[in-house]
């Protein structure tokens, strides 16, 4: 496969004065319309049959034709520079559009980058969750339950005259947040008071905030999961 090309002016005007009809009120029997040129030496010291010792002028079907030809170029150059557009790496003209359709900025956004956003895959599994968050600064573990659907170990299932509203679950995924080890965190590490746990001086310590954490997950994670979080301290 070749190389994508995009032609210059001079290019293009050539192919524009190949197509012209032959004959001599087109020039064509010439070489094509006549090209003007500058003078370029003394005629008293060069010969004027070897060098350019005088200025001639474009022809007016030269100049009618180039002009011509200088709004094909700037059409085919145009549409080489859309071409560009199709690719995250290439795009220049384009980026506010791109943003929008992907709805970037976003801080909740587990792809903040447009080119890592457009070749994001995907995936279900806790190692993609786990990197996901890796990349901005959590460090997490999870384990799923599965909720199933018609019957579930230990349970007598949907059968008739034994299923009871409400008995069927839904399917979780407890998210294990390792906050030593999350540098995204910049909340305190003090224990949480628990009943006959708490001892005299320590200090009180709040449930840590994870708003940054969830909003992160909830962008990636299947909506019929719940998540549950839980705190390693």
């Amino acid at each position: 496969m070749s190389s994508f090309f995009c032609p210059t002016e001079e290019q293009v005007r050539e192919q524009v004065f190949a197509l012209l009809p032959r004959g001599r009120a087109w020039q064509t029997n010439e070489g094509g319309p006549i090209r003007g040129f500058d003078q370029a030496f003394n005629s008293d010291a060069f010969n004027n049959e070897a060098f350019a010792v005088t200025k001639r002028k474009e022809s007016v079907l030269w100049q009618y034709w180039a002009s011509f030809a200088r709004e094909a170029w700037f059409v085919t150059k145009r549409l080489c520079d859309l071409r560009m557009e199709f690719w995250c790496a290439t795009i220049n003209e384009t980026r506010d559009e791109w943003m929008t359709e992907y709805g970037l900025p976003d801080n909740c956004d587990p792809f903040p980058d447009l080119c890592l956003k457009v070749a994001a895959v995907g995936g279900t599994r806790c190692e993609y969750y786990q990197m996901i968050a890796a990349r901005v600064g959590w460090s997490l573990e999870c384990v799923s339950f599965d909720a199933g659907c018609g019957s579930l170990p230990g349970h007598a299932g949907a059968k008739a005259g034994r299923f009871r509203p409400g008995r069927r679950g839904v399917s979780k995924m407890f998210v294990r947040v390792d906050l030593p080890n999350s540098s995204a965190y910049a909340g305190n590490l003090a224990p949480i008071p628990k009943a006959g746990r708490m001892k005299v001086g320590r200090r009180l310590g709040c449930a840590p905030d994870l708003t940054p954490l969830e909003c992160l997950l909830a962008r990636v994670v299947h909506a019929e999961i719940q998540i549950v979080y839980e705190v390693i301290q």
